[in-house]
């Protein structure tokens, strides 16, 4: 074994590329640094460490660098050696070679465009990722009944004219059945088209078309004039999302407990030409910051073309380090950015939907049972440093007036969504002066005591209504029925602060987060249904028909009992000797009752 912390000392503080290794020597994990030492000695902390590196290291014995002369030059070093050995603890992309594009390289004599999963930097111009080879070869098909470029393979070497020729969707320039003018002009067309510049192309159509009249050559005039309006009615179905002519990619992101999928709206000239999705095996506890980061490492520096704007569903670390290398990759300026107005928010939702929807397919094609992880269940598992996702909360509220008929409600929210059937309701039966949190104490207890008892699930996380005070007693309560291990946290109204065992100084969740909607949601559920209840009771107990409830206790006896009382709180605080005196009462009913009375039942 060697002496991990003696060698990461030793290493210097300059870039490369690290790779942690095990007894056997095998490669457990490459990354790269800005300071192999600084960065190296941050694996070696004894807490901190997200689950998937501290399972890592507990497998290290050996660590290999390379030094190189910049941080970029480490990347590029990463990424190769990533690919060429797939180390089981790095984030890696499933499926990279399924993305298509199509391919024309305008050095030819005669460029063809053809549909190809192997873009490289070769000097020829790409157009795309779309997501399915299937429906490219429709869509290109469809294109070129207006634009008949040609899609074939060294075109110079066929023998004849193909079938495509003689259905109009090739205009045959292998056999000089157009001028190479000609042809050159429908390739440029072609180019503006896949690149949604539909101003640049209907301004180039118009001037051939005025050209040609203007040579009196009328034929051709209205060929061209023809073909303008068929391009068209084509770019009109195509969506049109912003009306700005940058093209760019928007980013969103769904997650499972065991994957990540990245879903890309490909945007050029405004117009949505098409989507990809991208998927990782990667578990909860690795944020969606670390996931774009391994994404944008893995494709866009790893592709011919570049859209001028990437946009992000959230930050991560080096994004304008990362925009700074793209920018040197590829030769243009290439941002890297959150939304910053209203339609790129919409944008990055409507990204984050197709999302969902695509893994969700996925999952049923596969027949899995994993569910897709609610964004504000995510929100909370990150913001409260949970080791799992909170998938099933239970949120608890008390309610009251001057302390008659207080009760007691629990929630249970499933992967953010409300599970009505597990809801359960509790009249309150501590007997001293109104105490709120004597109140939450008991419903804690009694719910989790019931819940062991039966043997249920337990919560992944508990929710109380309140301050430092009710999280206190909630605390308590769990401890008492050893069961201090479970997460909970508590919410104040007015700062709408949150508080947990960790925590006591409260942690402030961003206005518009889907953690802090499903918090609030959750606390006005339980606020809701706990008045419900109590508003039950209190009209119950107002018309005595609470006695209903009371085994053993018929109309006949409920009567006599509220004509001998007076009313159900004098019942209710009435001695076993003293129900048993009234009329139809026995003594053995009477005791029944007294039980019931007194039981701290919930239903």
């Amino acid at each position: 074994m060697s002496d991990l912390p003696t060698l990461v000392r030793d290493l210097p503080d300059s870039p490369g590329v690290y790779m942690w290794k095990d007894e056997k020597g095998e490669i457990l994990y490459i990354g790269k640094a800005k300071s192999l030492r600084k960065r190296t000695a941050s694996y070696l902390r004894k807490t901190g460490l997200f689950r998937r590196i501290w399972e890592m290291m507990q497998q290290a014995r050996d660590i290999e660098t390379i030094l190189t002369n910049t941080e970029r030059e480490a990347l590029v070093l990463e990424q190769t050696l990533i690919k060429q050995h797939q180390p089981p603890y790095n984030l890696a992309l499933k499926d990279d070679r399924r993305h298509a594009w199509i391919r024309v390289d305008l050095r030819d004599p005669v460029p063809t465009f053809e549909i190809t999963r192997d873009a490289e930097k070769d000097g020829a111009t790409y157009f795309g990722p779309y997501g399915s080879t299937k429906r490219l070869e429709r869509f290109l098909d469809a294109i070129r009944r207006f634009i008949p470029v040609a899609v074939c393979k060294e075109p110079l070497k066929q023998r004849r004219e193909c079938m495509d020729y003689h259905l109009d969707r090739c205009t045959g320039p292998c056999k000089e059945h157009i001028s190479p003018d000609d042809y050159s002009s429908l390739v440029q067309q072609m180019c503006l088209y896949l690149e949604g510049r539909s101003d640049d192309l209907t301004g180039v159509l118009k001037e051939q078309m005025d050209q040609a009249s203007a040579e009196m050559n009328f034929e051709k005039a209205a060929e061209i004039r023809d073909r303008l309006t068929d391009i068209g009615i084509l770019m009109s179905k195509q969506k049109v999302v912003e009306f700005k002519g940058i093209n760019r990619d928007v980013l969103g992101i769904s997650r499972t407990e065991q994957a990540a999928l990245v879903e890309m709206l490909v945007i050029r000239g405004g117009r949505l030409i098409g989507t990809d999705n991208f998927y990782f095996e990667v578990d909860l506890d690795v944020q969606d910051s670390e996931v774009l980061t391994a994404f944008v490492e893995q494709f866009y520096f790893s592709i011919p073309r570049l859209p001028d704007e990437v946009i992000f569903p959230t930050t991560f670390e080096d994004m304008d380090l990362m925009s700074q290398w793209l920018a040197e990759t590829t030769g243009h300026e290439v941002r890297l950015t959150t939304p910053v107005d209203n339609r790129g928010d919409e944008l990055v939702e409507m990204a984050n939907k197709n999302a969902y929807r695509d893994l969700r397919k996925m999952l049923i094609l596969g027949e899995s049972e994993e569910e897709i992880v609610n964004t504000g269940v995510k929100e909370l598992k990150e913001a409260l440093g949970l080791s799992q996702a909170p998938m099933r909360i239970e949120g608890f509220d008390i309610a009251n007036i001057q302390g008659t008929d207080p009760t007691g409600s629990c929630v249970v929210f499933v992967n953010g969504e409300p599970y009505n059937k597990r809801y359960r309701m509790f009249r309150v039966r501590v007997k001293e002066t109104p105490d709120d949190y004597a109140m939450m104490r008991e419903v804690v207890h009694r719910r989790y005591r019931g819940v062991l008892e039966r043997k249920d699930k337990l919560p992944d996380l508990v929710l109380i209504d309140g301050g430092k005070g009710q999280l206190n007693v909630a605390l308590d309560a769990l401890a008492e029925l050893g069961l201090d291990y479970l997460p909970v946290v508590s919410v104040a109204k007015r700062e709408e602060t949150l508080f947990t065992r960790t925590n006591p100084e409260g942690i402030q969740l961003d206005e518009g987060s889907d953690g802090l909607h499903l918090i609030q949601r959750i606390r006005d559920e339980a606020h809701r249904f706990a008045q419900k209840y109590h508003h039950q009771l209190r009209l119950k107990r107002f018309s005595g028909s609470v006695l209903e409830e009371a085994p053993g206790i018929g109309k006949k006896r409920r009567t006599a009992l509220l004509e001998a009382f007076g009313s159900f709180e004098a019942v209710r605080k009435a001695s076993v000797q003293e129900l048993a005196l009234v009329e139809g009462m026995t003594q053995r009913a009477a005791e029944s009752l007294r039980k019931w009375l007194d039981s701290p039942d919930d239903s």
